[in-house]
């Protein structure tokens, strides 16, 4: 434990969340916490199972100023190998429901993705195609808007529950429209909230086989991606009208290594974790991508990966 959080988190601190309902694990490897595989351990891991443990844990760490962080199934992120002192954050249990009536889809930001994308085409809906095949939280693809080149998860948004920090150092919950969010290409502009629950508004669409759309999505993405080592998904974002796996690979950089990182040889756009990688390796591969495809390219990649160092 570093010095800064045995000033902080008391046993009586530490009480208090749990009396509220937040699970406290000490040193948790973030490794274990990322589809990368990489990171070393935090100080805490919280597992958050309802909104007045949420409540509870917003308003104890902020009093207390004790660093935190959220995040979902960890899919899109790189940690550091020196872990992270502080408290990572993650909505368990209630978080994870996923509730549909008609046309309208209501989940916590702990629901699987997956799931949700299954159970609305299981019930006709139809909107949530382009996020087939697609790992992670409901909340992590909101928070990231998740989706395909052309379709995204925000098309789909009615409203999102937020948590937000006022201005007297409090968190008030508060729920934004769609047209209230800044919806962008893999942005959402909720960077300084927790999100807590989606709503969506999809179409009934009884006459198109919306499961096998699904399926067959499914299908492209397991033919076309490096599922059997880790990874992150696509590293970076695809430029305006170019695809960024198809400038890395017209790079001549597939199957570029660097330690036990690798750009990967099914589709160019992923790095994978070949053989115990460590963050370093990754951050200089990527600089090698960005490098070399600006150079021969002239284009520069911009990062959908989210890098931390703490």
């Amino acid at each position: 434990m570093s010095l800064a959080l045995t000033k902080t988190m008391t046993n009586e601190t530490l009480k208090k969340l749990s009396d509220a309902g937040c699970k406290i694990h000490n040193n948790k490897m973030l490794s274990e916490l990322c589809s990368f595989k990489i990171g070393g351990p935090a100080d805490y891991f919280a597992e958050i199972p309802e909104e007045n443990a949420l409540r509870a844990f917003l308003e104890t760490v902020s009093d207390e100023k004790i660093p935190f962080l959220f995040i979902g199934s960890g899919t899109n992120i790189l940690f550091p190998d020196k872990g992270y002192r502080g408290i990572i954050a993650k909505l368990t249990e209630e978080f994870e429901g996923l509730f549909i009536k008609g046309n309208e889809v209501t989940c916590g930001a702990g629901a699987s993705l997956s799931a949700l994308v299954k159970s609305a085409a299981e019930s006709n809906l139809s909107g949530l195609e382009c996020c087939a095949g697609i790992p992670g939280t409901v909340g992590g693809a909101v928070f990231g808007n998740a989706g395909s080149a052309d379709n995204w998860i925000s098309s789909a948004v009615e409203s999102v529950e937020i948590f937000k920090k006022t201005s007297d150092n409090t968190y008030k919950k508060q729920v934004l429209k769609k047209n209230e969010i800044p919806f962008e290409y893999r942005k959402s502009g909720l960077e300084d909230c927790v999100i807590s629950k989606i709503n969506f508004s999809l179409k009934k669409d009884a006459g198109n086989d919306i499961l096998k759309t699904v399926s067959d999505s499914i299908s492209k993405r397991v033919q076309s991606q490096p599922l059997s080592l880790p990874n992150a998904g696509c590293i970076f974002k695809n430029p305006t009208g170019l695809s960024a796996g198809k400038l890395i690979d017209d790079a001549g950089l597939k199957g570029r290594k660097k330690g036990g990182a690798e750009v990967s040889q099914v589709h160019a756009n992923f790095i994978v974790n070949a053989k115990n990688a460590a963050y370093n390796d990754v951050l200089d591969l990527i600089y090698t991508v960005r490098k070399t495809v600006k150079d021969k390219c002239n284009v520069d990649l911009e990062l959908e990966l989210k890098i931390f160092d703490f």
